[in-house]
């Protein structure tokens, strides 16, 4: 295989992770634009989410692409040395591991992954029994419960954390339960 085409299969992973970083910062930033500037906090139009999407896919392939040219340069030139760099090899997957390492992490800190706070396991309970709402006391407190409230708002059901929180550890050992509740 020539270098050229083992440098884009090299560096396509770490070059995806960086366009799609760098475009979903860029969505934001026109999002939080069009938020400030143009419809604020009346409802938006259906050609503004559009326009976003558009905005996202255009910039994640022409970033992308760039990255991918970037690589059959950087391998075009690799092609009259006798070996393949090591150097470039560890560069793509440091960059891949790093990307994905600040992947991970923001998820981790969004609550996307990991343990779920006491009020997500809260919201969740009362949302699957069928309340409207619910809440937790202060921490400082000392109450450990969970308050559902019904539709009217007012409290209907209190329940340990304790037992919410068992519940839960046993729904997270199987990946199913949730979906498959009878």
């Amino acid at each position: 295989m020539q270098r050229r085409y083992l440098y884009i299969l090299m560096f396509s992973l770490p070059g995806f992770l960086a366009s799609l970083m760098i475009s979903i910062v860029l969505s934001a930033s026109i999002a939080g634009i069009f938020w400030l500037f143009v419809f604020g906090d009346d409802p938006w139009p259906v050609s503004a989410d559009r326009t976003l999407a558009i905005i996202f896919i255009f910039s994640l392939l022409v970033l992308w692409g760039a990255f991918q040219y970037l690589a059959y340069r950087t391998g075009r030139k690799e092609e009259a040395n006798a070996s393949l760099s090591v150097r470039h090899a560890v560069i793509a997957a440091g960059v891949t591991a790093l990307l994905s390492l600040v992947i991970i992490f923001h998820q981790w800190r969004a609550g996307n992954i990991g343990t779920p706070s006491n009020s997500v396991m809260c919201s969740e309970h009362c949302r699957d029994q069928g309340f409207s709402g619910s809440g937790i006391p202060p921490r400082n407190s000392g109450l450990e419960i969970c308050i559902c409230y019904d539709a009217q708002g007012r409290e209907a059901v209190k329940s340990p954390l304790s037992s919410i929180q068992s519940q839960h550890r046993k729904l997270s050992r199987n990946p199913f339960a949730k979906i498959f509740q009878f």
